[in-house]
């Protein structure tokens, strides 16, 4: 049987469908251990990817269910499952549909990453709310009849409180667990980020609490999915009672290189992927080994989804290039050295706070039709918007700046002068409340008409009543800027290249777009010894490993990421070298000044044998850039 189904990228894209390749779905089933599961179920089925690899790896299921909300998708897993015993795929929203009340030996699923703010329809899909998502989870989950009353209440409160904001991959997680029974498996492909993102603190306690995680395989060269450049990993967990623990319980950990793929599998030198599963399940060391071409492993014990990823430690795969072990490894990080990390200023509607200065004039976004507004110069704060707005020195030049965002604390309108009463304000000039009232009448995209820019999310929390009702502070007041807003040093969020710090002594505003750094401590590490140190090789090559890939080959950096750097503990000599060449940086990044940044750190990083390899540390970050680099 042949399929006449076709799904375009876009169609594809808007559904969060990113179907595994047969690859990567043999590996996962058959570290899921696929081939002993009588009854297999994936709740987001898609083409059936996941199913077929179960099968391939052996897998001979009493029970092979699908379920899928697109028509076309489900039209390709019927005829990839076409004459398979048992098999069943069906048309239905996971989170509404009738599912079987009996739990699984397997569940195995990609989720779809569906943004909570999608809905609507989709070619005549209806794509499920947040609201909607959530209360069919919730009864799904009351429909469990083999859960045990500790299981159901520990899945409940999971469902009640994860984020609203989250998107639809982390419900999927929760009814894909519930529908796995006590020894049974859950295997699961999830972008990396998971570890750590605020948004799946729910899945992981469920993880923690529920499940034995056995194995997490990371895409190291994000290399797996060619429809979305993101790193990914394999996870596989095992259902216990809730509450129960294993003693001596250890999950292996492993790292794969685009090496392992090898003529359209990933086995690196073994006969199939089912070898590749079962050399993992042997590791047990604590320190990477090369289990075969491409994959290299280790074991973590007492492991805790719930904690992992906010520990500082050195990625497993810096330090097996790099030949660190875990005595070795460096102990310091951003706090421990005086210094936080958080974002920029996110104002919500940035063609509004922000107006570009020219010859001396304030020009605000063309949408607005308006040449230049009198504002005062005291509202006009100098900022960093964008990465454009920087040059190649590793200080801002606050007299190269031209964007200024829109500072309108104490001003405001005539007209809301009066509705305030007594308030030691001033009155903005009569073109800047014409424009403030054009701007208030105005839709902030021709997307969504209905959404006018001070009802949107960001933009409404600046209004402020006393507690008499009167209004204090209005939509186009930003709040006061904090110490995020105007940090010592910066970095972009989205690094087309390889993460750059930058200098801020101007103070000026840094925009949402960048993570910034601040001395939180009188004794904090001087800022041109920390500007040296995160323009380094060791903290590039720790960047490229632990934070997210963007499609199209960009690196996100949270100030998360940043927080979770391992760092070499210096000494008061150290410290003064990285201040001299910190300070020489500002003036110009060259060659010279990075060998000379690498030398310092690359010998504190393990000095008990003299350091590592400053050529080898920056040759490793240099790797990782031309993997995640568009050809």
């Amino acid at each position: 049987m042949r399929t006449s189904a076709v799904l375009d990228t876009a169609r594809k894209k808007r559904l969060g469908q990113y179907f595994t390749p047969p690859r990567v779905g043999r590996l996962l089933a058959a570290l899921a251990d696929a081939e002993s599961a009588r009854t297999i179920i994936d709740p987001m089925v898609g083409s059936a990817d996941l199913l077929r690899s179960c099968l391939e790896v052996g897998a001979e299921p009493d029970v092979l269910l699908g379920l899928d909300l697109d028509p076309l998708a489900v039209e390709q897993a019927r005829a990839a499952l076409d004459g398979v015993a048992g098999a069943e795929v069906a048309v239905g929203d996971a989170f509404s549909a009738e599912l079987p009340s009996e739990q699984f030996d397997l569940v195995i699923t990609n989720p779809p990453y569906i943004r909570y703010q999608s809905k609507g329809e989709v070619q005549g899909i209806t794509v499920p709310s947040a609201e909607s998502v959530r209360a069919g989870l919730l009864r799904a989950i009351e429909d469990r009849t083999e859960l045990s009353e500790e299981s159901r209440s520990l899945w409940t409160r999971a469902a009640k409180g994860y984020p609203g904001t989250s998107d639809v991959a982390v419900p999927a997680w929760m009814l894909s667990a519930a529908l796995v029974r006590e020894g049974g498996v859950l295997a699961v492909v999830a972008p990396q980020a998971w570890l750590s993102r605020n948004y799946a603190h729910y899945v992981r306690e469920l993880l923690d609490r529920a499940f034995d995680v056995e194995a997490i395989v990371d895409d190291g060269d994000a290399a797996w999915f060619d429809d979305a450049q993101i790193r990914t990993q394999l996870v596989v967990a095992r259902r216990r009672a809730v509450g129960e623990q294993v003693p001596g319980h250890s999950v292996v950990k492993a790292r794969a290189t685009r090496d392992l793929e090898v003529e359209g599998s990933l086995r690196g030198a073994f006969p199939s992927e089912a070898e590749v599963a079962s050399a993992l399940r042997v590791v047990s060391e604590t320190t990477s080994v090369a289990v075969t071409r491409g994959l290299t492993a280790r074991v973590e014990h007492k492991l805790s989804a719930t904690s992992s990823g906010k520990e500082a430690r050195v990625p497993a795969h810096v330090g097996a290039v790099l030949g660190i072990d875990s005595g070795e490894a460096p102990t310091r990080t951003l706090e421990s050295y005086g210094w936080r990390s958080g974002q920029g200023i996110r104002t919500g509607a940035n063609d509004f706070f922000y107006v570009s200065v020219d010859a001396g004039l304030a020009r605000p976004a063309s949408r607005w039709g308006i040449d230049s507004l009198p504002l005062p110069s005291s509202c006009l704060l100098p900022a960093v918007r964008r990465q454009s707005d920087l040059d190649d020195s590793l200080a801002v030049d606050l007299s190269q700046l031209d964007s200024r965002i829109v500072y309108l604390r104490g001003w405001v309108t005539s007209a809301d002068l009066k509705r305030m009463g007594d308030g030691d304000v001033q009155v903005l000039p009569t073109a800047v409340s014409r424009w403030i009232a054009q701007a208030a009448d105005s839709a902030f995209s021709a997307k969504d008409p209905s959404k006018l820019f001070p009802d949107l999310a960001a933009v409404a929390t600046n209004v402020r009543n006393d507690r008499s009702g009167r209004p204090v502070s209005f939509w186009y007041q930003l709040p006061e800027l904090a110490t995020r807003h105007r940090p010592a040093l910066f970095l972009g969020r989205v690094c087309g290249g390889r993460p750059k710090a930058f200098l801020n002594r101007s103070a000026v505003v840094v925009d949402a777009n960048f993570s910034g750094l601040w001395e939180a401590e009188r004794d904090a590490m001087p800022a041109e010894a920390m500007l040296a140190l995160l323009n380094s090789s060791w903290v590039w090559a720790n960047l490229e490993a632990t934070c997210t890939l963007l499609g199209g080959g960009a690196l996100k950096v949270e100030a998360n990421d940043l927080r979770r750097l391992v760092l070499p503990d210096f000494s008061s000599k150290d410290v003064e070298r990285l201040c001299r060449i910190g300070h020489d940086a500002m003036k110009a990044f060259s060659m010279e000044v990075q060998v000379a940044i690498d030398a310092v750190v690359a010998g504190a990083v393990a000095p008990k044998r003299g350091g590592i390899d400053a050529v080898a540390l920056r040759g490793l970050a240099e790797q990782s850039l031309g993997h995640r680099s568009p050809l």
